[in-house]
């Protein structure tokens, strides 16, 4: 019996021994271009009709397009004085009361509407107290900056559900000199301005700005009502451009760092040498979006239709990948034909990849195009 039992360890001691050789590689996580399929294959195919003149819509210079958290579409219908409220298939679904010039918009955790006017106010559309109609929704002035009363503001972007930031240019005229200031204000969700962040004025490397024309909080990776992932990261876009200086970075993801416990803004340097860093890529970036799958989305207003033979970079929109900088499609042209854009200044994404839709706010040509994006 005892040499049975021997017998039988010894054998497991060899089986056990043989096991321990056959070593398995660990399951690795796949780049976020390799768990799609086809995804550097795919291409952007146009919707058709175009939500034009022809097609009963009246965009008069639409200067920015927001898909929100209540998965409505909002259009700044700027020379209108309006914002337009539609479904994601295009149909209109409401118009605002009069807003003068509106210029870009936003929406918080309780679906209301922030906008700017590139004037020194904010405005709030109350959906909530209207039961979503957005035609009797009252509108007010939550801020103003009488203190700064040529400040513009350009851009605005809700976080942690409330908080936002606002993009700002503060020209400086006289008789010999012209120069715009601009910054990136934060603001608390009473609508108290918290400061400006600190950023370079004017600078011309990474953490600073010139003359920024958008912004976009990473919550819009996670926006959805039930969520409530809180960050205070975010990425912007500006000209970058004056007649004195220029700032390589027209596109910039600010990315954050732990500092004595805090958590605090800092330049995300690891896209530097790829696409969406690159110098001279991007002439005019106008607006930004990110998806829940942290594919960002650029917009440029790029060369006009009168500098059309120039080596300027074409009016259009790209996608990169949100974690490599790797640049996977892009739609350019300039003119007023099918994909071809005429000053381009704002642009909006359905969260989800599957039979994502891009909406491009196509102002020079008064129009709203939607792209469908296919691997098949």
């Amino acid at each position: 019996m005892l040499k049975r039992c021997l017998w039988m360890i010894a054998a497991l001691g060899v089986i056990w021994l043989q096991c321990s050789h056959d070593k398995y590689p660990l399951p690795s996580i796949p780049s976020e271009e390799d768990r799609y399929q086809n995804l550097n294959k795919a291409v952007y195919n146009l919707i058709n009709p175009i939500l034009d003149d022809q097609n009963g819509y009246t965009f008069r210079n639409p200067s920015d397009i927001y898909f929100g958290v209540d998965n409505f579409l909002y259009v700044c219908n700027t020379d209108a004085n309006q914002i337009i409220m539609m479904d994601a298939g295009g149909t209109v679904q409401g118009i605002s009361q009069f807003i003068e010039h509106p210029e870009a918009i936003t929406q918080n955790d309780s679906l209301d509407l922030l906008i700017v006017n590139k004037t020194n106010k904010i405005y709030k559309i109350d959906m909530f107290v209207a039961s979503h109609n957005i035609g009797s929704a009252p509108i007010e002035v939550v801020y103003e900056q009488a203190s700064e009363p040529t400040r513009q503001f350009t851009g605005i972007s809700v976080y942690n559900g409330f908080e936002y930031y606002v993009t700002v240019i503060e020209p400086q005229d006289s008789s010999s000199n012209y120069v715009e200031f601009s910054f990136i204000y934060d603001f608390y969700a009473n609508h108290t301005l918290k400061g400006k962040l600190p950023f370079e004025v004017n600078g011309t490397a990474l953490f600073s700005t010139i003359l920024p024309t958008a912004v976009v909080s990473l919550r819009e990776l996670y926006l959805d009502i039930s969520s409530r992932e809180n960050t205070i990261q975010f990425m912007f876009t500006h000209t970058g451009r004056t007649s004195l200086l220029e700032n390589a970075y027209k596109f910039q993801h600010i990315a954050t760092r732990i500092f004595e416990g805090q958590e605090v803004l800092t330049p995300n340097t690891s896209f530097i040498g790829t696409d969406i860093y690159a110098v001279d890529k991007f002439w005019n970036l106008e607006d930004l979006a990110i998806d829940r799958n942290g594919f960002v989305f650029l917009v440029d207003a790029g060369r006009s239709v009168a500098d059309s033979l120039s080596g300027r970079p074409l009016p259009g929109f790209y996608r990169f990948a949100g974690s490599s900088g790797k640049q996977l499609q892009s739609v350019l042209g300039v003119g007023n034909g099918p994909k071809q854009f005429n000053n381009p200044k704002g642009i909006a994404v359905t969260p989800l990849l599957e039979e994502q839709i891009v909406y491009i706010a196509d102002s020079g040509n008064n129009r709203i195009m939607r792209f469908q994006l296919s691997t098949q």
